[in-house]
């Protein structure tokens, strides 16, 4: 009896789920189905056991409300006689029991079933429900290829697992327990490697699952999950044992994610966790999801009686799954920033690529509040006095309103920035001691951001953004982002503007003062690239060349200002005459040019008589004072190639003809020729 209790003692080092486990190995055992009853725990049966038709624990199809009487009876009826006993159940299955001591507790029974006796009749049993459940759920095939004894035979079957579980050495079970811990712990190592592999979230609970399940026989698990991409915890299941998450309360959310970051506990009979009809657990195991000495959530196990070593390699197998989910989120996150910096970098490199300060105000701000998910927002820029800031642009304002409205250095919110030289980050703008201001109907929200664009040290400008499109406050991270941008934004703007003068520069140098037109040095310039694209793609080019007639006499008799405005009117007739492609300057005096590309001598005739007759019938100052009563043009016209393949000749052949047109008595259009040229050496 002493090594009896010896014995029991020592096999209390073993679960209930694994002594069921070890007794399973012994080959007399192996075709039943096994259970164990305690006093103070109840029926324990393996889970893949608690729902076999023939199971020992009362759940067969076959089995009704009249049954666990029948069943309860014959445990009770063992207890007391602390004797194996063999007893049919109302079905007309046979089932054993066995009890036996485990170390203090109170008195145990292992439960054998699933056998058919011998004698097992369906027409004969009393079981009035027995052939419509047959029908029903097609179990008649089934029964018949159940194990078939008699009741003597199991009766020494159970007489032999009382001897077995008298005599049973402890370390025989501690060392297949050791076995399948060690087949387990390998397996789970084996697997770390796909756990390295999985590339999302649902890959990583995958085999969990499927490893619970497999190593363990645990097929219903969940989690919960906590963190920022989790906006309210809820239990997901391993597996298909529930088709959807589970919603939690905020008392159930603390049950199962542990009071104090407890790394492993368990729940059992809590009353919150009867409140999910779609889970039915009684017992639930909690493994902390820990990486980084932070916990991601819960791996929660379900009625499952764990031996304290499999609840290590669970834990294991946990904190892997959580040690891939967070390595998993830092790849997200460096994926986030690498295409931030994609980003970052096309747009910047957009950015360069525009050379008006205008529009590139406007795709600053675009791009600004793209990045900080603004719906509202302005780029103010200072006046050349630096008193006030105009709206130079504006996002989700109106622009009538926006191009009016200003701010005075010092006042405001931009004002106050570009006083101070500070960023400004505000979560609410009427609590805000720095502020304290109502806020303004037209934002949604009372949160915004203000920074400073400087250039060679210098205030010139300021970035406002408001009302997020989430409806949530900017904070220091947005603030962050911003400011960094700033160098990058105010260089942009510096360029552009650089860029602007030069453009300017360039303008001044290559147009007229007087009447905005192209100079002589631009046509000079652009006859030359003209003559080679007509070269290249065989185009015929034509220049004309026009003389206001008599103007010296007009200047003479009208004045200089009145000769100034005859040739500002003359070079609007000009180029509202002229094409788009054309090219109208002034060549200097009053005298102007008109390049015609892709046009012959003859078209070219047809648009300088329009022109000569636009000219005269403009009214001009005084013009009747003139010997003609009018004044009038004159033209010469030549084409490329045949009158001048270059430019210095081709607009020596043009004057030529204008010289004809002047000495044939003016206000007329004349084609040159090679005649022309020979007349005018002649007469030199």
């Amino acid at each position: 009896m002493g090594r009896e209790t010896s014995t029991m003692d020592d096999l209390t080092a073993l679960s209930p789920m694994e002594l069921l486990e070890s007794l399973q190995t012994f080959g007399f055992l192996a075709p039943y189905s096994l259970a164990l009853y305690c006093e103070i725990r109840g029926l324990i049966c393996p889970e893949r056991q608690r729902f076999n038709l023939f199971g020992p624990c009362g759940q067969s199809p076959l089995c009704d409300d009249q049954c666990r009487p029948h069943h309860e009876n014959a445990l009770t009826q063992t207890i007391n006689r602390n004797q194996p006993n063999v007893f049919r159940c109302k079905s007309g299955l046979l089932n054993f029991i066995v009890p036996f001591k485990l170390g203090r507790a109170p008195t145990c029974c292992l439960l054998g079933g699933g056998i058919r006796a011998a004698d097992f009749n369906l027409a004969a049993t009393d079981h009035p429900s027995l052939p419509r459940k047959l029908n029903e759920l097609g179990l008649a095939e089934a029964i018949e290829q159940l194990p078939v004894r008699t009741e003597d035979e199991l009766l020494e079957v159970a007489r032999q697992t009382a001897q077995l579980l008298t005599e049973l050495r402890p370390e025989s079970l501690l060392g297949l327990a050791f076995e399948k811990t060690m087949t387990r712990f390998n397996a789970i190592v084996a697997m770390l490697p796909a756990f390295d592999r999985a590339s999302s979230s649902e890959d990583v609970w995958h085999l969990v699952g499927e490893t619970l399940t497999v190593l363990f026989d645990l097929p219903r698990a969940g989690v919960i999950l906590t963190g920022a991409r989790e906006p309210r915890p809820a239990l997901r299941c391993l597996g298909q044992w529930l088709e959807n998450p589970v919603p939690l309360s905020d008392e159930q959310i603390s049950l199962l994610l542990g009071a104090g970051n407890q790394r492993r506990f368990y729940l059992e009979d809590e009353d919150s966790l009867k409140t999910l009809p779609q889970v039915k657990g009684d017992l639930v195991h909690c493994l902390s999801l820990m990486a980084a000495d932070q916990s991601r959530g819960t791996l929660a196990i379900f009625d499952a009686d764990l031996a304290p070593r499999d609840l290590l390699l669970i834990e294991l197998l946990a904190g892997r799954a959580a040690m891939r989910l967070t390595r998993l989120e830092q790849e997200r996150e460096q994926q986030l920033e690498a295409g931030i910096s994609a980003q970052i970098i096309q747009m910047i490199s957009d950015l360069s690529l525009l050379d008006r300060r205008e529009v590139l105000f406007q795709r600053i701000l675009d791009l600004s509040a793209e990045l900080l998910c603004a719906s509202k927002g302005s780029l103010m820029v200072l006046d050349e006095d630096g008193e006030n800031l105009y709206i130079a642009a504006g996002r989700g304002m109106n622009p009538e309103l926006a191009r009016n409205m200003k701010v005075r250095v010092g006042h405001g919110i931009a004002g106050r920035v570009v006083s101070n030289g500070h960023p400004l980050l505000v979560n609410d703008i009427e609590k805000d001691d720095r502020i304290r201001s109502t806020n303004r109907p037209r934002f949604r929200t009372k949160s915004f951001i203000s920074i400073p664009l400087k250039v060679q040290g210098e205030i010139f400008a300021v970035l406002n953004l408001s009302d997020k499109e989430s409806q949530a406050c900017f904070d220091d991270t947005d603030l962050r982002m911003l400011c960094s941008f700033a160098p990058h934004f105010s260089a942009l703007i510096e360029r552009t503007a650089s860029l602007e003068r030069a453009a300017a520069m360039e303008e001044l140098s290559i147009t007229d003062p007087l009447t905005s037109l192209y100079n002589r040095r631009f046509l000079e310039r652009r006859l030359e690239e003209e003559i080679s694209r007509s070269l290249r793609q065989n185009l015929s080019l034509t220049l004309v060349m026009l003389d206001l007639d008599n103007f010296k006499h007009y200047n003479d008799l009208c004045g200089h200002l009145a000769g100034d405005k005859a040739l500002k009117r003359t070079a609007r007739i000009l180029r509202h005459s002229a094409r788009e492609m054309d090219i109208v300057t002034r060549f200097g005096g009053e005298e102007f040019c008109i390049l015609l590309p892709g046009t012959s001598k003859k078209e070219s005739l047809l648009v300088a008589e329009r022109i000569r007759h636009a000219i005269e019938k403009e009214s001009y100052l005084r013009e009747q004072d003139l010997p003609s009563g009018k004044l009038t043009a004159s033209m010469g016209i030549a084409s490329f190639p045949g009158d001048g393949n270059t430019p210095r000749t081709l607009i020596n052949a043009a004057d030529i003809a204008l010289y004809r047109a002047k000495s044939e008595g003016r206000n007329r259009s004349v084609l040159f020729d090679l005649s022309l040229r020979a007349d005018q050496a002649s007469s030199a």
